[in-house]
């Protein structure tokens, strides 16, 4: 149970690179990740070029969330990573701040009245 937040982050940082990959070779957008629940993807203005701009900020919240959860399985099982544990917590709560201000930006101009 110690590990739980740990295997979580790991999880949804996995995830995120799968929408990536999505966004990146697949030119699907990963709506679970980055729209609303109200918000269907077929409302989109230009699917490709809002695969474009949000495939870097999947891949960098992907890796971030990746490595936080790997920091916090290996602090917990091996301990004495306490310095690298805050270091990663701290870059993932900046990471999710910027990746959720970047995507309502991007929502905004490709999906227009669509999302709030």
């Amino acid at each position: 149970m110690e590990m739980f937040f740990g295997i979580f982050a790991a999880g949804c940082g996995i995830y995120c690179l799968y929408g990536y990959y999505l966004a990146r070779f697949k030119k699907q957008a990963a709506a679970r990740i980055l729209l609303p629940k109200d918000v269907d993807v077929k409302n989109c203005k230009d699917l490709e070029g809002y695969c474009r701009e949000t495939s870097r900020p999947l891949l960098i919240l992907g890796i971030v969330t990746t490595l936080y959860g790997a920091s916090d399985i290996y602090n917990t099982k091996a301990g004495g990573a306490g310095t690298l544990f805050l270091v990663m917590m701290c870059a993932l709560f900046i990471t999710v701040i910027v990746f959720v201000m970047k995507v309502r930006k991007i929502n905004k101009k490709y999906f227009g009245d669509f999302v709030k």
